[in-house]
């Protein structure tokens, strides 16, 4: 069984990392799921709990329901996460998480769409869906966009409908199981296969992880539920910055690695 687990994943590249989400808990599994905040007080958590409840009134009043989410043509409601990640104290970011200059230009998201698309045999339209979409949520959450899309070209290869044994879904292969809350002012656990939910509460839980473990790296760790997970170039953590530096040699009209 836990071979069979750990070699899971369908659809997805996190598949080798599954089984640490589900053996190792950490940080990932339980942050802003407990009643103390980062600092072991309670008000970051109340704070967090206070604006998801606001949102949830608001979703609720605009009648937004799961069945609506599972739609592939869904109005979603004009909710923001801005307000959620603005309860994560923004001195406990780690500057290399955070990088205002990304994509600012047409010239370096058409070269890095153009990446996404002989790399991951995704739609130029998607593409550059996923890239728009990965600008405003960082401006939402103040991380680097590129750093983002890295996360979703490890966690899914860009697959929206990506789906793991252990419950990881869609493009940052959020568990659903576990953050069921994040996914309340859109409806429902439904709406994670919903690109702009699940690239929102994705970029919510990783801002999260990296405030709590106190870098980058060890919160790219807790975000994959295994804070003690080993080092090295096949890792998760090395994966994942290692597509960022690719991502930005594109961006950047340099040239990257064979693809």
């Amino acid at each position: 069984m836990a071979t069979s687990l750990w070699l899971a994943g369908p659809g997805t590249n996190a598949g080798a990392f599954d089984f640490a989400r589900l053996l190792v808990p950490g940080i990932a599994r339980d942050l802003l799921y407990s009643e103390n905040g980062l600092d072991g007080s309670h008000g970051w958590f109340t704070s967090y709990k206070n604006v998801v409840s606001q949102a949830s009134e608001q979703a609720r009043a605009e009648s937004f329901s799961p069945t609506q989410a599972a739609m592939v043509q869904v109005s979603l409601p004009a909710l923001s996460i801005a307000g959620m990640a603005a309860t994560i104290p923004g001195h406990l970011i780690d500057l290399e998480a955070v990088d205002r200059h990304s994509l600012k230009s047409d010239q370096e998201r058409k070269i890095v769409s153009q990446y996404l698309v002989n790399k991951y045999r995704i739609t130029p339209s998607d593409s550059m869906s996923y890239i728009n979409e990965a600008q405003q949520v960082a401006k939402e959450v103040n991380l680097d966009p590129i750093l983002l899309l890295a996360v979703m070209a490890i966690e899914s290869s860009f697959d929206p409908n990506a789906q793991s044994k252990a419950g990881a879904q869609g493009l940052m292969q959020v568990l659903t199981n576990v953050h069921q809350d994040k996914f309340e002012p859109f409806g429902g656990i439904a709406a994670a296969f919903i690109p702009e939910v699940n690239i929102r509460v994705g970029a919510l839980i990783l801002k999260a992880c990296i405030a709590k473990a106190g870098s980058l790296e060890a919160g790219l760790r807790s975000y994959l539920g295994s804070p003690n997970a080993a080092s090295g170039e096949t890792s998760y953590t090395s994966r994942v910055l290692s597509e960022r530096e690719q991502l930005r040699n594109a961006a950047r009209g340099q040239r990257y690695a064979s693809i």
